[in-house]
């Protein structure tokens, strides 16, 4: 009995050790529409489901976190009203929302979180006015941001 108990730790060992030693892939958050496009659609799904669920999960810690009748609260239901469409997408209409709007090339340097915010706004009915703006905006930080970075 304890040779058996010897051989299945020492197994279970070696596998460890095996499993530890695979290196793991390497995730690189994608910045804007440069890091974006490139991508395969896999890791485009994935990014896109992990985002959104990390979104609503940050929502409702805020939310729970803050209490009832907090400003944390308010400001949390607020944004949560706002971006209702963000539980309302499925992953491929996220990914694919993202495709047509880093396929503008003035859109690429757009960072990938003002992207989203732009296009879950476009799909909740928001005035093309207002993501036009919200665009321009976009565009001049993720401008900014290049410069900065080639500094």
């Amino acid at each position: 009995m304890k040779k058996t108990v010897l051989a299945l730790a020492l197994l279970l060992c070696t596998l460890t050790a095996v499993a530890a030693d695979r290196q793991l892939p390497v995730i690189a958050v994608p910045v804007d529409g440069t890091d974006w496009l490139k991508l395969n659609s896999t890791e485009k799904l994935f990014w896109s489901i992990g985002y959104s669920q990390g979104y609503q999960d940050a929502l409702f810690k805020v939310d729970i976190a803050s209490g009832p009748e907090t400003d944390c609260q308010r400001i949390a239901l607020r944004t949560e009203r706002q971006t209702a469409t963000a539980g309302k997408l499925t992953g491929f209409e996220l990914v694919s929302g993202l495709e047509r709007f880093y396929a503008e090339r003035a859109n690429v340097f757009i960072p990938l979180g003002h992207a989203i915010r732009i296009y879950l706004l476009q799909a909740g009915g928001k005035d093309a006015t207002t993501l036009q703006e919200l665009i321009e905006t976009a565009r001049g930080l993720g401008a900014e941001a290049r410069r900065a970075a080639a500094k």
